[in-house]
């Protein structure tokens, strides 16, 4: 059975939080300019599990099922992008 090498990065977000889409658009953006990852995104008011969990922590941003940052961490636009860009290269 093949490795898939490809990370999945998950977003943890909420609608209309600007952090997240701030993160979302960064990761898109990688996405389109040739870096290969797998990109979903999990919003908190559709899951009451993640809601109570991530509510405060939003946006969360996992590889491959493991919380890496939250908003704390890529609070700074352009903190955000190098950090992000670390996660897919």
């Amino acid at each position: 059975m093949p490795i898939d090498s490809h990370p999945r990065i998950t977003v943890i977000s909420k609608r209309g939080c600007h952090l997240c889409e701030q993160a979302i658009n960064v990761l898109e953006s990688l996405k389109e300019s040739g870096h290969s990852f797998d990109l979903s995104i999990l919003y908190i008011e559709d899951d009451s599990n993640l809601f109570d969990k991530y509510w405060i922590k939003v946006p969360v941003v996992r590889v491959n099922e493991t919380d890496v940052y939250e908003a704390q961490d890529i609070a700074r636009p352009n903190e955000c992008k190098a950090k992000l860009e670390k996660l897919v290269i």
